[in-house]
């Protein structure tokens, strides 16, 4: 445990960063699940499950694309937040760090957030495998 006084005002870091790892993983995960409805849903009620120039199987890339696309940025949500917490806190090892103030939460939480919103993905992303896109909007 560190003995020096620990002041999270002094080293908050960027505010911009701070609230870019809680909030981008969240907006990701949200239009992961709107964008994947939208086309799928759009997609079934024109044909077969394709949309315009793109066949069923060229949809369900797109949403792979897209998919992996959201997968990124809410990876680099997550990696933000984890460096933020670091300078924050100043500590080498994430285990004996302390965090005593907003700043740290919001970045903890950020990295959290991140973590769980990113298993969520991967899970909507392996729908794209095992079933048809049809079924998918259903």
């Amino acid at each position: 445990m560190r003995t020096e006084a620990h002041n999270s005002e002094t080293r908050s870091g960027s505010q911009r960063h701070l609230w870019y790892g809680f909030f981008a993983a969240c907006t990701a995960f949200s239009l992961e699940g709107f964008i994947g409805w939208v086309i799928s849903s759009r997609a079934c009620y024109i044909g077969h499950g394709s949309l315009g120039p793109f066949s069923p199987e060229g949809v369900r890339w797109l949403l792979v694309v897209i998919t992996c696309a959201l997968f990124v940025l809410v990876m680099s949500a997550g990696l933000v937040s984890y460096r933020q917490f670091r300078e924050i806190s100043q500590s080498s090892d994430p285990a004996y760090s302390e965090g005593t103030g907003a700043h740290e939460f919001i970045a903890m939480m950020g990295v959290f957030v991140s973590a769980i919103l990113a298993v969520g993905i991967v899970w909507a992303g392996l729908i794209l495998i095992f079933v048809d896109v049809c079924m998918r909007e259903h």
